[in-house]
């Protein structure tokens, strides 16, 4: 049932046309552009060095399923992705590569950019007095009092998860690698590995930041 209702997006999607594969692409880089801006003043090695290795490690992810998908089709002629079908139907293949290529190094650039954001702001995830780490989790977040540090914490959280997500594009190079006549079959779907993964950097990103609260 995941799976079909991931088909009925991904149809939906390719549905809308080709306007919404830019608008995707123009939306990386504004996001690359918003956290330049954010970041601006953010000089702390301790904030950017493990930045940059989240970042490394999501162009490794993306470039890995940018390869592995033109080897097992150069003519993309098997791509999922509703968003690079569209752009292959409108403008062509050498396009639809370059559009590829491009996207994957700006959102691996902007997973590095939003790790940061989260390592110099998770104390807004701070609750106001200490205790367990039943406690932390409950009362996460409770100093923000307006809308805009509501607002800075709820992108802090995603940040987290944005940049963890990254890492599904190695599972998903590995999958076409095998390809679907070899694969095992005890190898979860990529829906069921989308959760998984989910519930993995939510499980993260508390320990992480309750270490940091306690230290």
């Amino acid at each position: 049932m995941i799976d079909e209702g991931l088909f009925r997006l991904l149809a939906a999607v390719e549905r809308t046309g080709v306007w919404l594969s830019v608008l995707a692409w123009l939306s990386v880089l504004g996001g690359n552009v918003a956290m330049v801006s954010a970041l601006r003043q953010e000089k702390r090695r301790s904030i950017w060095a493990p930045a940059i290795v989240v970042g490394a490690g999501a162009l490794v992810a993306n470039l890995a399923d940018y390869v592995v998908t033109l080897y097992r089709s150069p003519d993309l002629s098997l791509e999922a992705n509703p968003l690079w079908r569209n752009v292959i139907d409108q403008f062509g293949l050498t396009t639809a590569k370059a559009y590829g290529l491009s996207g994957k190094i700006l959102v691996s650039v902007l997973a590095a950019q939003m790790f940061a954001f989260y390592l110099s702001n998770r104390g807004r995830l701070f609750p106001a007095r200490g205790g367990s780490l039943l406690d932390f989790v409950l009362q996460m977040g409770d100093r923000s009092r307006t809308l805009r540090d509501r607002f800075m914490a709820m992108l802090t959280l995603f940040s987290f998860l944005f940049a963890g997500i990254q890492f599904l594009y190695l599972y998903i190079a590995y999958l076409n690698w095998l390809g679907d006549a070899v694969r095992p079959g005890y190898l979860p779907s990529v829906p069921a590995a989308i959760l998984l993964l989910i519930a993995s950097l939510v499980i993260l990103l508390v320990t992480a930041t309750y270490r940091a609260f306690r230290v």
